[in-house]
């Protein structure tokens, strides 16, 4: 058994909490440092299979808070009593899933713990990691309320500054985080935005 594919602490804390996976304390990290989402607001997690920040969403913002998700993977969590979490099974770019989004938008925050299919060859997997990034930042440039956050995971790899600079131009401060919970040897970071403005928006057009 490898190193990574072994059980750790994180992991083991994980499934006694009864999340799928060891990521839900990356986003408990962040939002304890940051507080991107807020009660009250929609959320919306995309690429969110197998489900472990939908489900912190969902138990942390308590009852009346709705949590959308998308993944073309199904999810491996029970919405806790009484939740409101909306799902569709959908490629998160696709044209249906974008119906699925106006449709319960607008959003308080916009989550992506989303990455894509690596191949192993650091150039080509950071490459795929940015394009995805950006697609996510289309998505939470359409469906943001004003004042709204964002959290979106890239890979380094050397496109993060490109990243950086377009969040820059639609929310008013950003911060770059690698939670503890992140393996030691992994180059996957994370992207906060706090307060998205559609008028810094529309002007960066």
């Amino acid at each position: 058994m490898s190193k990574r594919s072994r059980p750790d602490h994180f992991t083991l804390q994980a499934r006694k909490m009864g999340y799928p996976a060891r990521s839900v304390f990356k986003l408990e990290e962040i939002q304890k440092k940051w507080l991107p989402m807020k009660k009250g607001f929609p959320v919306l997690d995309l690429g969110a299979a197998p489900g472990s920040w939908t489900l912190f969403a969902l138990r942390s913002m308590g009852k009346g808070t709705q949590v959308v998700a998308v993944d073309i993977q199904p999810l491996e969590i029970t919405a806790p009593t009484g939740s409101d979490l909306k799902y569709t099974q959908q490629d998160v770019f696709s044209d249906e899933a974008e119906e699925f989004l106006a449709a319960h938008g607008p959003y308080g925050c916009v989550l992506s713990d989303a990455a894509p299919f690596t191949s192993g060859n650091h150039l080509v997997d950071s490459q795929k990691s940015f394009n995805l990034a950006m697609r996510v930042v289309d998505l939470a440039e359409a469906h943001l309320i004003q004042q709204g956050n964002l959290v979106v995971k890239i890979l380094q790899g050397g496109d993060e500054g490109k990243l950086r600079k377009r969040l820059r131009s639609l929310f008013d401060n950003i911060k770059t985080f690698k939670p503890r919970a992140t393996r030691c040897e992994s180059i996957e970071t994370y992207m906060i935005g706090m307060r998205f403005s559609k008028k810094a928006s529309n002007n960066s057009l």
